[in-house]
């Protein structure tokens, strides 16, 4: 009977043992998603490209009509040239990061939002006719924590309460970006994995610590 017991333990030992060589390869697959940086910075195509043409094809009609008074081709062209230049910006210009994904957390302009105080995030695609606005990328974070000031104009980033039932304006809070109009080399969906791929990677990495450290 004792042989059979300690055949039945060493069975057991060697089951729990392959469970936790699994656990921690799993553990271990997940974790190297989410090394190094990711830069994720605004950038646009084909808005500005056809907002583009509309404002070149209506300067082009001003300078070919004869009809129209001085001050109204002056105010036109004007605002066409601003318009071309802002679409030219959108297109070529080189910008820097709205934040940046790193192991410790989401680098912003004034400090990091840590993966353990990221409760939850979303990246939501906005359109208008068919054509996309803009990207906005929550990061809902962990009640009781303060984000670091955002440091960016309303229109591109802010910082807010969760919206309860009650409007009470306590609780978790939500930080926002926005990218005019997404982000440089990723779709909505990429960037929706990349960013998930980071968190649970942190998930993961604190796992391992405790299983490493047990």
């Amino acid at each position: 009977m004792s042989g059979i017991a300690s055949s039945l333990e060493q069975e057991f030992a060697d089951h729990s043992q392959a469970e936790r060589d699994a656990t921690l390869a799993e553990l271990r697959s997940i974790e190297s998603n989410g090394r190094g940086s990711v830069d994720v910075a605004s950038h646009a195509i084909a808005m500005p490209v056809l907002v583009g043409l509309i404002a070149c094809g209506l300067i082009y009609g001003v300078l070919t009509r004869n009809d129209l008074a001085t001050t109204r081709v002056v105010t036109t062209l004007v605002c066409g040239v601003v318009v071309v230049a802002a679409c030219a910006w959108l297109l070529f210009a080189r910008r820097t990061p709205r934040f940046t994904l790193t192991e410790q957390g989401v680098r912003l302009k004034n400090g990091v939002l840590p993966w353990d105080k990221v409760e939850d995030y979303g990246v939501i695609e906005h359109s208008q006719n068919g054509l996309t606005t803009h990207t906005q990328v929550k990061f809902e974070l962990t009640e009781g924590f303060t984000p670091p000031p955002l440091g960016l104009f309303f229109l591109f980033g802010r910082t807010r309460p969760v919206r309860s039932v009650t409007l009470q304006k306590t609780g978790p809070l939500v930080v926002t970006l926005n990218l005019f109009v997404g982000a440089r080399g990723m779709n909505v969906d990429k960037l929706a994995e990349r960013i998930g791929q980071f968190l649970a990677a942190s998930r993961a990495r604190a796992e391992l610590e405790k299983l490493l450290r047990g």
